[in-house]
């Protein structure tokens, strides 16, 4: 699998984004807050359009047509998952959801930095989870102030 940015602009933050991944690679998206870093992750999913360039995964297009198909094949952790008042049974934790994330087989994991920091035991819980999913073929983009390589600047 593959996947590529080319030239994506989206809004005033994220301007001429140009990157490629394949299987078994992780990018770490750094920048400031307010930088962007969840506006890509949130694009990669096909949530939101990008203004100009484009977004394929081997080859294809992501569209707002093509992006359910898409989402199928990938697993998302978001900075922070809140469910309707009386909802019960699905786990809001960072960390369970990122197992559950990395044990779904996803060839694509896209994981946001948690809105509350983790513990450093934690912490290292959800690298060790990251770099297993990379050892499994998978291509992870990640938000994750840790990982000093492979970092993409917004």
């Amino acid at each position: 699998m593959m996947l590529e940015l080319h030239n994506v602009t989206i809004g005033q933050q994220i301007r001429s984004l140009s990157m490629a991944l394949s299987d078994g690679q992780l990018v770490n998206i750094t920048g400031q807050k307010g930088s962007g870093k969840t506006t890509l992750l949130r694009a990669l999913l096909g949530f939101i359009p990008v203004d100009s360039g484009h977004i394929s995964i081997d080859g294809e297009l992501l569209t707002p047509l093509s992006a359910p198909y898409f989402r199928r094949q990938m697993a998302y952790v978001p900075q922070n998952l809140s469910l309707p008042e009386g909802f019960h049974g699905v786990s809001t934790d960072y960390v369970q959801l990122l197992r559950k994330a990395v044990d779904s087989g996803k060839m694509l994991l896209i994981v946001d930095e948690p809105l509350k920091e983790l513990g450093e035991e934690d912490q290292r819980t959800v690298d060790c989870m990251l770099m297993e999913a990379v050892r499994r073929g998978a291509m992870v983009v990640t938000v994750n102030s840790r990982f000093t390589q492979n970092q993409v600047s917004l």
